[in-house]
């Protein structure tokens, strides 16, 4: 990935390792944007969630939270982007181990020289693939880069790519601080991880994956950073459990 990172533009990755960071420092605190209230953080209630984002008068119907996220609306608040995140592993399709247009993308965005139609071919990856995955946060990230290069910084387009991209982030950094086991970030792929990391330029050491109490993590240690961060926690708990219903363990 660091062919595709390389050409994202310093502020697009200031504002995104911001929004972790300030996750991280306040610990277990968020503020939605609904008025004064904060959010506590806490672990998506998988069975509540799938409820709920399949009551159609519900606030968190699924379809409608999709619908509001894909036009970049910054009127979502944190419970609702943590329906539809979540949401996406309660749904019958769910497969966080198929494959992704990564590849596809590397082939188009590898060489020294990028011309708009190469950038005009890596939108169209970009666009598939969020419509096979609409919350994949690596591919928004790199659909902020697109948009940068095709339309500029400060257009529509990378703006909405740049609101997206803070909103999943919103949502997994709901779940914890991801700095020890019990406040981990919660994903739904494990492709998140390592997006988050690509977010903040950090270079993974080591991974180990942590079973325990019933629950699967991933630790991800880092190499030395400017953040001061050693390591981040995963509760990949939701992914390992699809697993096992695919392969039949």
């Amino acid at each position: 990935m660091k062919r595709i990172v390389s050409k994202i533009g310093l502020l697009c990755l200031l504002v995104t390792s911001l929004l972790v960071l300030d996750a991280c420092s306040t610990s277990k605190k968020t503020t939605t944007r609904k008025g004064n209230a904060s959010f506590i953080a806490s672990a998506p209630d998988y069975k509540r969630i799938k409820k709920e984002i399949n009551t159609k008068d519900s606030e968190f119907y699924y379809p409608e939270l999709l619908r509001h996220f894909q036009a970049a609306d910054t009127t979502l608040t944190t419970e609702q982007l943590r329906h539809l995140y979540y949401g996406a592993a309660t749904l019958p399709d769910y497969n966080p181990y198929k494959s992704d247009k990564t590849k596809e993308l590397n082939e188009i965005l590898g060489g020294d020289t990028l011309t708009m139609e190469n950038w005009k071919q890596a939108a169209e990856i970009v666009e598939q693939q969020l419509i096979d995955t609409p919350t994949h946060l690596r591919f928004h990230l790199y659909k902020q880069i697109v948009n940068t290069n095709l339309y500029g910084e400060h257009s529509q387009e990378a703006i909405d790519a740049s609101i997206q991209t803070a909103m999943i982030l919103n949502a997994i950094t709901s779940t914890g601080d991801g700095l020890s086991e019990k406040t981990a970030f919660f994903v739904t792929s494990i492709t998140d991880e390592y997006g988050m990391m690509e977010i903040l330029g950090v270079r993974l050491k080591s991974q180990s994956l942590i079973e325990k109490h019933g629950q699967s993590y991933d630790l991800m240690e880092f190499q030395e950073n400017k953040y001061g961060i050693d390591s981040f926690y995963f509760n990949i708990t939701v992914c390992m459990g699809a697993m096992s219903k695919l392969f039949g363990f």
